[in-house]
């Protein structure tokens, strides 16, 4: 089997294994500064998370090629896309507080669940950017932040589920917009 890796032939012997995760995994093993972003299999490309694809036979394989990228790299394009999202996401809150208090809810419920997904998204992009740091966050344990945000979004569940407008608009004002405001500080003293 041949192995092309960023487009250089590599020794054959040098990664060994049965099946395609095999090798993949002494791959990685040899590269821990790395990660696979793209596998071709005989100039196929491929799934680098699919079982059948992992489970291949090496000795049916005669070209794999791969794609590798440094960690730093996708840390540093998660950075950057945390803090542009930040851009959008809090002036979001806000939007969706003065349609709260407008009582135009049906706009204010579309806002709100665009907030919910962005949420979703910052929380897990800046979970492996924190990770990759050590769990703190200046001088704060990222499960406090987590903790912190859990409380909130427990509050406005419970405001969206009594309709109570005010409530919502005054959590999404003074609660979500200064708690994203100090991740955007935060993110701010990151190196990528």
């Amino acid at each position: 089997m041949k192995i092309s890796i960023n487009g250089a032939e590599t020794e054959e012997s040098s990664f060994q294994g049965e099946t395609l995760k095999e090798v993949l995994d002494a791959i990685l093993k040899n590269r821990q500064d790395s990660y696979i972003r793209r596998i071709w299999l005989e100039g196929q490309e491929v799934s680098s998370s699919a079982q059948d694809t992992l489970m291949t036979s090496t000795s049916s394989i005669e070209l794999l090629e791969l794609e590798l990228a440094y960690l730093k790299d996708l840390l540093a394009n998660n950075l950057g896309n945390a803090k542009e999202y930040l851009e959008k996401l809090i002036p979001g809150f806000q939007k969706a507080a003065d349609l709260f208090r407008m009582g135009n809810e049906q706009e204010a419920h579309k806002f709100y669940l665009h907030i919910l997904d962005g949420i979703d998204w910052f929380s897990q992009v800046v979970l492996n950017i924190v990770k990759s740091r050590g769990n703190q966050v200046e001088g704060q344990s990222l499960g406090d932040r987590q903790e912190k945000l859990t409380g909130l979004m427990a509050q406005m569940l419970e405001a969206n589920q009594n309709q109570d407008w005010v409530l919502m608009a005054d959590l999404l004002e003074y609660e979500m917009i200064p708690y994203y405001e100090d991740w955007q500080e935060t993110l701010s003293h990151f190196n990528a």
